[in-house]
C-alpha cells in the first residue's frame, strides 16, 4: 500500500488556500494512524457533530466531525489517536495515557472538550 503524502491543513491556510477535498485529506490520516498504531476501526464514519470531535463504538464504528479538517493538524492527530486507541483500550486507564503521551506528546494542553 502507498501513501500519499500532502501539504498540512496549515500550509493551506497560510497561502490563502484551502484542501479542495478536507473530508479526504482526514480519512487520508486516519489511514496513516491506523497503520502506524496498527488498530483498525471497522468502519470509518466523518459527520456533522455539534458536541465532540469523534466519538468510537465497542462494535468498532470511529466517527469524526467533519468539522475536525478545520483545525491544526495536531489537534486532528490528537483527535484520531484517541478514538482509535480506544478501540483496544475502552478507558483512560494508565496504558491509555501512556500511549498517548507516546504519540501525541501535548495531548493534555488538547484535552477539549467541544
Amino acid at each position: 500500500m502507498i501513501l500519499l503524502r500532502s501539504a498540512p491543513v496549515g500550509q493551506y491556510r497560510k497561502k490563502g488556500k484551502y484542501p479542495p477535498y478536507p473530508v479526504q485529506e482526514l480519512r487520508r490520516k486516519v489511514y496513516a494512524w491506523t497503520l502506524k498504531l496498527g488498530i483498525n476501526p471497522r468502519t470509518l464514519r466523518i459527520q456533522e457533530m455539534p458536541r465532540k470531535w469523534g466519538s468510537c463504538s465497542l462494535a468498532g464504528t470511529v466517527t469524526l466531525a467533519r468539522d475536525l479538517s478545520e483545525h491544526d493538524e495536531i489537534f486532528q492527530d490528537y483527535v484520531i489517536v484517541h478514538e482509535l486507541l480506544h478501540l483496544r483500550y475502552p478507558t483512560h486507564g494508565r496504558m491509555f495515557k501512556v500511549l498517548m503521551t507516546m504519540y501525541v506528546p501535548a495531548w493534555r494542553e488538547m484535552d477539549l472538550k467541544r
